[in-house]
């Protein structure tokens, strides 16, 4: 077998993943929250100078929402307006990735300026952010996220057309659109928000670029793109024009 699944997030997963890269051994990992920027971008090295794939799960790409929104790219949303609310123990660098490459997936399109403010709260930690993006095919994305003490994460998105807004509820499953032209909306109610489908999706995109499938490989390559990207908003923390990306 020549790849890997890690699905261990123990203080260990570091080396493992190490290892199976220098084995010459694609890898997967399952739940990469644990992994530092600047460990990730090790790991990705190692990759590159071994000749194999490697792919982080979980995120929100490959839900229902997500499905539904690639139905149909005829038009390219203008406006995109997402909204965030973590708990606590969300991790703000890790779930900034996730939507980065949520939305940019979505508007099959790149991150040329990024505009971060971040706020802390009375213990000195990260608790409220807005960010805006601009895309290389004309949209822009604003992203608002802060934390709550109690109650569940949302994660609502509304994507503004030049003849329709969507309303969508990512973790409900939920779609409403709203038709500019004429007082009129439709309501959808997709199948329910499972992780345990959504990483099998990332899985099998993993398998595709094992087998040289270039459209996995491209993805995984853009993944990593916005990866980085999150990482240097939290850095730089201001408006930032994004340089030219070549894939990893």
């Amino acid at each position: 077998m020549n790849w890997t699944c890690i699905t261990d997030d123990s203080q260990d997963m570091m080396q493992l993943v190490e290892l199976s890269l220098k084995a010459l051994k694609h890898v997967f990992v399952a739940k990469p929250h644990r992994l530092p920027f600047e460990q990730v971008s090790y790991l990705k090295k190692i990759a590159g100078e071994s000749g194999v794939i490697l792919q982080l799960g979980t995120g929100y790409k490959f839900c229902p929402v997500y499905c539904y929104m690639l139905t149909d790219l005829s038009q390219t949303a203008k406006l995109i307006d997402v909204r965030l609310k973590l708990t606590n123990s969300c991790n703000f660098r890790m779930e900034l990735f996730y939507t980065f490459d949520f939305v940019t997936s979505i508007l099959n399109a790149s991150i040329i300026k990024f505009d971060l403010r971040s706020w802390k709260n009375a213990d000195n930690l990260l608790d409220m952010l807005y960010c805006r993006l601009d895309c290389d095919n004309g949209s822009m994305v604003n992203i608002t996220a802060y934390t709550v003490v109690e109650g569940e994460p949302k994660l609502e998105i509304n994507f503004a057309y030049s003849e329709t807004v969507i309303f969508a509820d990512v973790f409900k499953s939920q779609i409403k659109k709203q038709y500019r032209s004429h007082d009129a909306s439709d309501s959808i109610v997709l199948d329910a928000y499972c992780e345990k489908t959504i990483n099998d999706c990332y899985l099998k995109n993993f398998y595709s670029a094992c087998n040289n499938d270039s459209d996995a490989v491209r993805t995984i390559d853009k993944q990593f793109q916005n990866k980085i990207l999150s990482f240097q908003c939290l850095r730089e923390q201001k408006i930032l024009h994004v340089a030219p990306f070549s894939y990893l």
